[in-house]
């Protein structure tokens, strides 16, 4: 476990890697942006396929076999 002095040096090692001040990097920390993963919207998620359409090909080809 770390006493204050070592979580202090620790916090500073890590905001100059990241080219931040100590202040910033505690601001970051307050702010950072996490996924927030909910299953109930990842299981009725819809796909588009209008890349497909953008080139030229549908489902169907996406599901052919080709045989050389």
């Amino acid at each position: 476990m770390l006493d204050k002095q070592q979580f202090i040096e620790e916090e500073k090692d890590c905001a100059s890697m990241l080219g931040l001040t100590l202040k910033e990097y505690r601001k970051s920390l307050k702010n950072r942006k996490v996924h927030d993963y909910n299953k109930k919207s990842d299981t009725s998620r819809k796909y588009d396929n209008s890349i497909l359409k953008s080139l030229g090909l549908s489902e169907k080809d996406l599901k052919r076999k080709r045989v050389l």
